[in-house]
């Protein structure tokens, strides 16, 4: 079943020999595992529903993302197109947009949604031409890959139990590290610790966002990187929020086989900060609410476990922005307010990933988000992009170049003054109007003024004209007030 030494050396040659940049290859690959994960559909879904974490809807959502995310590699395919493009040179044509396939992928899979978060990267892998290996480990999901993957070219692949010690491959590998604790240079990452928030503001849609972050702190009993387990809520709405959490929570239907929070150093920040009166512990069917008094207390810093949600209430947008000032990242944030209100928000706080009023559920499946990416999709947590590096050939000069080879050599040439002309022209103006107009905060600034300055000015020349003619007209010789 495991990949002997000398089975992954063939693996790192056929990463060389041509047929994983072969488009009709790569097809047949990725058919092969479809129909593959297709026919093993009832043991897979029973063994992800065995995991304690996993209700069976869960694993079958699990499942269908799974083999979803093998077809959408599929179906992205245009075998005419692909042909073409690999033909441009031969037609005097520049490729530009040629890419390929890094070499050997090796894949360090979390424990999170297993089965979705090693499928999605090795179809992501093939599609983008490449030769995989997988380190597994004695989980029941691993068991089911050498049985998956037996129908595909057996040279495409390599299963090693625990950490590959390979120096050909991890010197030459592009490492796909989903638990963040690789150290490689070449490397897709993850880094499931980095917190994810929700921030309520006083305009959301205050039952939706309650209803939103309650289950998708429930999902998976809680285990997802993306599941938002600190929430930030403004103090005019915060009742309501809690309210609606606890109602909702009554009326769910979940089987529960995990414990709130197992983590013991947040047990013992727990109990700190009672004993200290800095939080309050509100206890439901489903989920914690840990209610923090203040935003330096160690409990917003700490993740959990899960099934629990810690709330730091706060007075206004810019307060809710200080608040999360003290991380400097967050993996995800759900910003619930209005569209206006939304964009300061994701503006202002540090995310690597915001969405506005909503919380995907397909975010809850598989392994956190890669950093550092170049596109983002909605439907795949890896991209071909991810897995391939830039191989543009050039065969057309530069569309409007003004200089060749041979002006080098003449420091006279008409053609390198011109280009020193144009490089030297001024450049255009930003639009931006006089800083004499006036803006947002000028507008403010000037609105409040009235509002202060205006009465003052009132109320001094009335109490001036009342002190005129009491004390001073009344007093002056020749004035009558006769009228």
């Amino acid at each position: 079943m495991w990949s002997s030494g000398s089975h992954l050396k063939r693996v790192c040659a056929a990463a060389t020999d041509g047929r994983t940049s072969n488009v009709r290859f790569i097809q047949s690959q990725l058919k092969a595992l479809h129909q593959s994960i297709l026919e093993t559909r009832v043991e897979i879904v029973e063994t992800i529903s065995s995991d304690q974490f996993t209700t069976e809807v869960e694993a079958k959502l699990e499942f269908a993302l799974a083999i979803g995310a093998v077809k959408q590699h599929y179906d992205t395919i245009d075998f005419d197109h692909a042909i073409a493009k690999e033909y441009r040179i031969a037609r005097g044509e520049n490729n530009i947009e040629r890419r390929v396939g890094h070499g050997v992928v090796l894949i360090k899979p979390t424990t999170h949604t297993r089965f979705y978060s090693i499928i999605s990267a090795v179809a992501c892998a093939i599609a983008a031409g490449n030769t995989f290996v997988v380190e597994c480990d004695d989980i029941p999901i691993d068991a089911l890959l050498y049985i998956l993957f037996q129908s595909m070219d057996w040279e495409l692949y390599g299963l090693v139990q625990g950490s590959v010690t390979s120096h050909e491959i991890l010197s030459t590998a592009l490492v796909i590290d989903q638990t963040g604790a690789a150290m490689n240079l070449n490397c897709v990452k993850s880094i499931p610790t980095l917190p994810s928030i929700a921030v309520v503001e006083r305009t959301a849609d205050v039952i939706k966002a309650a209803k939103e972050i309650l289950s998708a702190n429930l999902a998976f009993s809680g285990q997802s990187p993306h599941a938002p387990n600190l929430v930030i809520v403004n103090e005019w709405i915060k009742k309501e929020f809690i309210d609606t959490v606890l109602r909702e929570d009554r009326n769910i239907d979940r089987e529960l086989n995990f414990p709130h929070n197992r983590d013991p150093e947040w047990k013992k920040s727990l109990a700190e900060a009672q004993a200290k009166g800095e939080a309050t512990l509100v206890e439901s069917h489903s989920v914690f609410i840990v209610d923090v008094k203040e935003s330096s207390s160690p409990l917003i810093a700490q993740r959990g476990s899960g099934r629990c949600l810690t709330l730091l209430t706060v007075a206004s947008l810019a307060d809710a922005v200080l608040a999360l000032s003290f991380i400097p990242k967050y993996l995800t944030a759900y910003h619930f307010a209005k569209p206006d209100a939304g964009k300061f928000l994701s503006q202002h706080i540090d995310s690597h990933f915001s969405f506005i009023n909503h919380i995907p559920v397909e975010i809850l499946v598989g392994p956190a988000l890669p950093l550092k990416q170049s596109s983002f999709s909605h439907s795949l947590r890896y991209t071909t992009e991810m897995l391939s590096r830039p191989r543009p050939e050039i065969i057309q000069p530069i569309e409007n170049s003004n200089i060749n080879l041979e002006d080098l050599a003449n420091l006279g040439s008409s053609k390198l003054r011109l280009l020193e002309q144009k490089a030297a022209n001024p450049l255009k103006g930003t639009g931006q109007g006089p800083g004499t107009a006036i803006g947002f905060f000028e507008q403010g600034i000037v609105v409040g003024a009235l509002f202060i300055v205006l009465p003052v000015i009132s109320a001094v020349g009335y109490s001036t004209w009342v002190f005129t003619q009491k004390f001073i007209l009344p007093n002056a010789p020749g004035i009558s007030w006769a009228f």
